[in-house]
């Protein structure tokens, strides 16, 4: 079945509203020093602003995802936005510390809310083969959004100034607030609610229905047991570690250490700084139509693909940090930066590994889960790279704070990553085994999961089997006497 119009503006304004969210949560990049004119502070101390606003978009992923499960993602991304919007109005308007910190705050909360919620509206109006495309392309729109901070948000800054630009956004933000509203629906008037089927066994029923997005309310599990059956399926786990490899070092990068580092270590100025994020933030936005036509291959692609890029940011940390001298040649920090960018863009395979194994009626948790990975790794990055520079760190100082965690973190989360991808590769060779086991086991009511709990190293053994007839063997009797009508008829 084509998708309708209706299903590509629903998508469409949820886009836009993360869009409007990547632009509010990068816009303090641009907007730093100024900032610290108006607050009378450092600039060095604006990264508690960082922090303060990560830390909130952690803490509200898990809320996020079950609200999308079960007041629906319409009324969440209506909440985000709302809230956005008035944590951008005390940002706008503060001349105080304390008021600035509280804006930053609701923008971090707001933020959380939508991007999940924007694959939730996908899930619901899109057949399965469309899934990762447009997660991918979801992504792509935020990285618009992040490109906006740049340049425009600049000029924007410098010809009209603090108040009225951060008004002016704050508009904007409350206008498609009220739009999502009036027009955006959970799902198809026609389509039914959520099953407890995961969604890649509802594929293989049909790979054209669109996944129902709007639970019912008596679908829903205890919020803990909820959370606690996400977590223990391979691809929520899988996926947590891929963002955790490829999402981390992107973030950390280009929303906090990057420019810092590039000053300190590199030599540059913050303008030319600036302009290599650039190639970095491209390279993400470039890299997101290829990873969602990949996704849409097959987990063994899938798996490849996200271990490959992982191992790919590995070695170009690795390469920086290893580097003979503090200063790398330009050509070396580009393609570490594409290559790390390349890495972010892949990262939104790890919603799809997690919705592919999800029932319908808990994916935006599980997509939630998943999310935390590279943000709750970049937020624990970013303070400990903080407390490993101190004040006045030299260029050897900023080399090893910042690419140590860096390494770490993508180390870690490869190792991780390869891990699960192995587990759901011999997951997936060993389905058409176990059903054909489990269609032995209709006529006997042994379950495949019982016969593994009684002795799972010989479940092939303890698989109930066909009985078999005694071997016969040749026998040298003379054939059996004809009857006497047989007899007659000859």
């Amino acid at each position: 079945m084509k998708p309708s119009a209706r299903a590509w503006l629903t998508w469409g304004l949820g886009t836009s509203a993360y869009l409007v969210a990547l632009f509010h949560r990068m816009s303090l990049g641009v907007a730093g020093g100024a900032a610290a004119d108006r607050l009378h502070m450092t600039t060095e101390a604006l990264g508690v602003f960082t922090f303060l606003q990560l830390s909130m978009y952690v803490l509200m992923q898990v809320p996020a995802g079950l609200a999308a499960d079960r007041i629906g993602p319409r009324r969440t991304l209506v909440i985000g936005l709302s809230v956005m919007a008035v944590g951008e109005v005390a940002f706008a308007l503060a001349h105080t510390l304390p008021l600035a910190l509280a804006g930053r705050a609701l923008v971090g909360i707001g933020d959380a809310l939508t991007f999940v919620n924007v694959l939730r509206l996908a899930h619901g109006w899109f057949p399965e083969r469309h899934q990762a495309m447009l997660a991918a392309l979801t992504a792509a729109a935020g990285g618009l959004g992040q490109l906006c901070t740049t340049i425009p948000l600049q000029l924007s800054l410098t010809d009209l100034g603090w108040t009225t630009t951060f008004l002016a956004s704050v508009t904007l933000t409350g206008v498609l607030a009220v739009v999502v509203w009036a027009t955006v629906r959970d799902r198809p008037p026609d389509a039914p609610a959520p099953t407890a089927a995961p969604a890649s066994a509802a594929s293989t029923a049909s790979m054209d229905a669109p996944t129902p997005a709007h639970p019912a309310p008596q679908d829903h599990a205890p919020i803990l047991a909820t959370l606690r059956d996400a977590w223990r399926r391979t691809g929520t786990r899988h996926g947590f570690f891929v963002h955790m490899s490829l999402m981390a070092p992107f973030v950390l990068v280009t929303a906090i250490w990057g420019v810092p580092y590039m000053q300190h270590a590199q030599g540059l100025s913050h303008a030319t700084a600036a302009a290599y994020l650039l190639i970095c933030v491209a390279a993400f936005t470039a890299g997101l139509p290829l990873i969602g036509q990949a996704a849409s291959r097959g987990v063994r692609v899938e798996n490849r693909m996200v271990v490959g890029l992982a191992t790919g940011v590995v070695v170009a940390l690795a390469t920086l940090a290893l580097w003979p001298g503090v200063v790398v040649p330009r050509p070396v920090l580009i393609a570490a930066l594409i290559a790390i960018g390349l890495g972010g863009s892949g990262s939104i395979a790890a919603f799809d590994i997690a919705r592919r194994e999800a029932p319908s009626a808990a994916a935006g948790s599980a997509m939630a889960l998943v999310n935390c990975g590279g943000f709750l790794s970049a937020a624990t990055g970013a303070w400990a790279v903080g407390l490993l520079l101190g004040a006045g760190a030299s260029p050897d100082r900023y080399r090893t704070a910042v690419l140590g965690v860096l390494l770490l973190v993508a180390v870690v989360g490869t190792l991780q990553s390869a891990r699960f991808a192995r587990r759901r590769r011999i997951e997936a060779e060993g389905e058409g085994g176990d059903s054909l086991r489990s269609r032995r086991q209709g006529a006997t009511g042994d379950s495949p999961a019982r016969l593994d709990r009684v002795c799972p190293w010989t479940k092939h053994a303890l698989a109930p089997k066909t009985p078999s007839r005694p071997p016969t063997r040749p026998s040298t009797a003379s054939p059996p006497a004809r009857s006497r009508s047989s007899r007659s008829s000859l």
